[in-house]
């Protein structure tokens, strides 16, 4: 009985550590950031998007790729590196990163946290 009990006790500090892990992944900043990527992604399908975004598109990137694992799953949700192609080609056509985010863009990572995605 007692390895049952440890083997329950083991299981439950997985899961414990598993949730703290979450909420500490999606905490404050990262967000921040999910919420605002999201919102300008929809505004630049939409064609609503406006030039004086640039700083938050730069700011909420940058604060995403800190977490790779979070930054590929999102763009493997709303293809966020294409969506950010669209409006600076259309608000910024002659910024020079966007030879180099055009080609990144156009390969699209097939794993997110190590899992193959199907597509």
């Amino acid at each position: 009985m007692d390895h049952i009990e440890l083997w329950v006790l083991f299981f439950l500090i997985i899961i414990g550590l598993g949730w703290l892990n979450q909420k500490h992944r999606y905490s404050g900043k990262v967000k921040t950031a999910y919420r605002d990527l999201r919102e300008l992604a929809d505004r630049t399908r939409q064609d609503l998007s406006h030039a004086r975004d640039l700083p938050i598109w730069e700011s909420r990137l940058r604060e995403l790729e800190e977490h790779p694992n979070e930054f590929n799953k999102l763009d493997q949700e709303i293809r966020l590196r294409e969506t950010f192609v669209l409006y600076l080609e259309k608000h910024y056509p002659g910024d020079p990163r966007l030879k180099q985010l055009k080609d990144t863009a156009a390969v699209q990572k097939d794993t997110v946290w190590g899992v193959k995605v199907k597509r």
